[in-house]
């Protein structure tokens, strides 16, 4: 089986962004998978189109369009805010039984409905029946109906899902003109509704991912608590761990690896409000 890791970043590449490619490299190597990140690849840009601040996301789709990728089985995307655990022995390619696999965000549908940011539950619920109307399709929601949430930072594709993904989606600019055109926030124009809206409407054979493979590490605030903090998803078995939270950006690869592998105790890291 020939497998590909594919990461990429548009901007400029800041110490945490060569931690991350060093870490999910060395990934690489150890399970026999190809690697290969972009420096700046500006994809959507060099296809003629902008979504302003979220044309760069989209450049996650490119292994499924370049005809460089089409000899591999499995296509991993990675966010460069990645990072696998030291003790890490196993191979995500090996856990796919889908064409496609992606983790849930379970924490996130009942956060945003107190959150004190611009992505609540309101909106996911005005996107979600907008997504009804215009592709006729019924996302997936919890037992308290509220609209399941799917992070796009780590996401596996066979080469079947990528086929799929060329014959069958959306063109990104018609799905970002629905959203603009409805008023809503233009988180919703980004890759991740976009890709979750596209499973579903498609009707593709997705595998929800055990949460180990993207354990993420991230920052809130809400009407119970308004200061900032810190959430740890991580558990025993986490493999991935995804750094969301303020102040990742500008961490080095030591710190960025005291957050991947040790208890919060030994972080050494509070968040300043």
């Amino acid at each position: 089986m020939k497998t590909v890791i594919y990461q990429f970043w548009d901007g400029k590449v800041r110490d945490s962004v060569h931690a991350g490619v060093a870490n999910m490299k060395k990934y690489a190597k150890y399970i026999g998978a190809d690697y290969v990140f972009e420096d700046n690849p500006r994809w959507i840009k060099s296809l003629g189109m902008d979504f302003g601040n979220y044309s760069a996301h989209y450049g996650a789709f490119k292994p499924l369009w370049n005809k460089h990728y089409r000899d591999y089985d499995k296509i991993l995307f990675c966010d460069t805010d990645i990072f696998v655990r030291d003790n890490c022995d196993e191979n995500i390619f090996e856990q796919m039984e889908a064409d496609i696999g992606i983790c849930e965000e379970p924490f996130q549908p009942k956060q945003r409905t107190i959150t004190l940011g611009r992505i609540t539950s309101a909106l996911d619920d005005k996107w979600a029946k907008l997504m009804q109307k215009q592709y006729d399709v019924e996302v997936p929601r919890t037992p308290d109906g509220l609209v399941k949430i799917y992070n796009s930072g780590v996401v596996c594709y066979t080469q079947e899902a990528a086929t799929h993904a060329r014959e069958k989606w959306e063109r990104f600019s018609d799905y970002v003109k629905v959203i603009r055109q409805a008023g809503l926030d233009s988180f919703y124009t980004c890759d991740q509704p976009y890709l979750h809206a596209m499973i579903f409407a498609t009707k593709m054979n997705v595998q929800f991912m055990n949460l180990k493979w993207n354990s993420y590490v991230h920052g809130t605030k809400d009407k119970v608590q308004p200061q900032r903090r810190i959430v740890d998803h991580r558990t025993h078995d986490t493999c991935f761990v995804h750094c969301q939270f303020p102040g990742a950006d500008n961490m080095n690869a030591e710190q960025l690896s005291r957050i991947t592998n040790l208890p919060r105790r030994e972080w050494n890291y509070e968040l300043k409000n």
